[in-house]
């Protein structure tokens, strides 16, 4: 980001459906927990134990959202993604309480949210997400970080509470598409039984 970093978060662990979200000094800011009952449901709350907000999670239909009083809305409701033109699929938008623009960019398989607003007609990132990495050497764990300039701290609760459910759904796409891809790339036999088999001689041979 261009512009300097006013806030950096770090995400422990790097889940955002069960994390912490500390300041830089170790306090945790908020905190999401997904409770499994007849129900998926992962509450996000800030220092104070008060519940921000909740998102219910859902198979087929698309997530449920209750944000602070409000009444619950499908997610779809509030993140609105763009279906045409196709170049802007991966984008994101939504409105602060305000009614200014948002808009996260990102939100596909393999790549990295970044947050950026109307203010700059969405120039420059407001908040980027790192994700955590080892260095295979070292075996030294870097955790996750949500990056926030000045501009975002002002909206904080709407930028961790937006990225932490976007991220989730983000994640959940990457798996399946990830499992999709092995499916895919997998012997019919190999599918079939679980073993990894190899053509041999023109037949099947484990």
């Amino acid at each position: 980001m261009s512009a300097s970093i006013a806030l950096a978060l770090t995400l422990s662990p790097d889940n955002p459906s069960n994390t912490a979200v500390l300041d830089p000094d170790g306090k945790a800011l908020y905190t999401a927990h997904t409770e499994h009952g007849k129900a998926t449901i992962t509450h996000v709350q800030n220092a104070d134990g008060k519940i921000l907000a909740s998102l219910e999670w859902r198979d087929v239909l698309p997530d449920k959202v209750t944000l602070g009083s409000k009444s619950p809305v499908s997610i779809r409701d509030w993140l609105h993604t763009s279906v045409v033109p196709f170049y802007l699929k991966d984008d994101v938008t939504f409105k602060d309480d305000t009614g200014h623009n948002y808009k996260w960019r990102g939100n596909a398989p393999g790549r990295t949210l970044e947050l950026f607003s109307e203010d700059d007609d969405f120039k420059e990132p407001m908040a980027r997400f790192v994700k955590s990495r080892v260095d295979r050497a070292s075996g030294t764990t870097t955790p996750a970080t949500l990056a926030l300039t000045d501009r975002a701290v002002q909206i904080r609760d709407t930028v961790v509470i937006s990225f932490l459910f976007l991220e989730k759904t983000r994640r959940t796409n990457e798996t399946a598409s990830q499992s999709r891809a092995d499916v895919l790339s997998t012997p019919v036999m190999s599918a079939l039984t679980g073993s990894d088999y190899n053509v041999r001689n023109g037949g099947v041979g484990v």
